[in-house]
Parts: structure tokens; C-alpha cells; sequence
């Protein structure tokens, strides 16, 4: 025995399969997702935001209506082709990842399936920077002292959740502090601290 159902909404089909082998029944629930049949391709460029070098072997993750389509990495020249699906009105988010970096996303939805997009992601680098562990407060600072207006943060230990026979060997921290903008518009590029 054979059941189909349709659901409009998520323009899917499920399928039940009533089974019996041996005396014993099965129930086979079999789930058909869209055929979107529409696709463009996606070019996508990363690179480092302050040399603004490509970046190699970079993951690039598209995700459409919020479910991942596809995962790739960056070649030599920090590029990667991609064919999407399309839905007209689902989100569609690109999501650029390195270890050492800032992850970035974008995210756009397309009323009209566009022909091929190409789109740059620029990645963030941590910097080392300082941390230090006092007896009731932690201390996070800049790794250089040249500069007049080093940023810090300071917050109490207790955030940590560390016991009081804890033995700390190893711990990163990182901070962002993006400047200010210019009289003139003009956003200068943040910097990225890594303790």
C-alpha cells in the first residue's frame, strides 16, 4: 500500500510505503525534496582586508532559505565558481571562514535570478595581543606599544567559570575595535587584536 502527499508550502512530496515481509510490518517514509531546476552561477573572490592578497583554501559556504547548498574552498587565487540554485524570495547567505581570520557573511535575497553574480569577501587577520590573568580581573591589551590609544578590555575573573585549583596553561582571546569614521566619510579599516 502506497500513500503520496504533497506540501505546497515547502514544494516538497512525501511518499508512504506500507510494507509487510515475514508477518512483521515496516513503514517507509520517503521524502522528495524540490527539483528547483533554476541555478546561476557564483563567483566568489576572497581575500586579506588589509594586503588585499588573495586568499587560498579559503571555505566558502552557501546557504539557501538557510540550509547549506554548498561548501567549497578557494583556489590559488582565492577564487571559486560556484552553481547555485534559486528560488525567487529565499535568502541566500555566503559565508567565508579561514583559520587566523574573521568570518564573513553576505547576505541578499534575489526577487530575480540573476544571470551569473560575482562577489568579493574581504577577511579580517587577528593579531596577538596581550592577556592578563590577575586575581579577581582579567586584562586584555594590544601586542604593541606604538600605538598612543592601545585598546583594553577589562572584565572580573569570575565570567571565566574557573575553579580556584584551576592550573591556566592556555588561553586565546581576541578583540576587535574598529575605528572611527573620518570628517570626510571616508571609514578607516578596523583592527583586530588576538591574545
Amino acid at each position: 500500500m502506497c500513500a503520496v502527499s504533497s506540501c505546497l508550502h515547502c514544494c516538497c512530496s512525501i511518499m508512504l510505503s506500507f510494507v509487510v515481509t515475514n508477518g512483521c510490518f515496516s513503514l517507509i517514509l520517503t521524502l522528495f525534496l524540490p527539483t528547483i531546476g533554476y541555478s546561476f552561477n557564483l563567483k566568489v573572490q576572497v581575500s586579506d582586508m588589509l594586503s588585499q592578497q588573495s586568499l587560498s583554501q579559503t571555505v566558502v559556504d552557501v546557504y539557501v532559505n538557510y540550509t547549506r547548498a554548498h561548501t567549497a574552498l578557494t583556489g590559488d587565487d582565492g577564487g571559486i565558481l560556484l552553481n547555485v540554485p534559486y528560488r525567487s524570495g529565499l535568502p541566500i547567505t555566503v559565508m567565508a571562514s579561514k583559520d587566523g581570520y574573521v568570518s564573513a557573511l553576505l547576505p541578499c535575497v534575489a526577487s530575480r535570478m540573476p544571470i551569473f553574480s560575482s562577489v568579493t569577501m574581504s577577511l579580517l587577520g587577528l593579531n596577538q595581543g596581550n592577556l592578563w590573568f590577575f586575581e579577581e580581573s582579567v586584562l586584555i591589551t594590544g601586542k604593541t606599544s606604538d600605538s598612543p590609544s592601545q585598546p583594553v578590555v577589562r572584565f572580573p575573573r569570575s565570567l571565566l567559570n574557573l575553579t580556584d585549583n584551576s592550573n591556566v596553561t592556555s588561553v586565546k582571546a581576541y578583540l576587535t575595535i574598529p575605528k572611527l569614521t573620518s570628517d570626510d566619510g571616508i571609514v578607516s579599516e578596523p583592527t583586530q587584536r588576538k591574545c
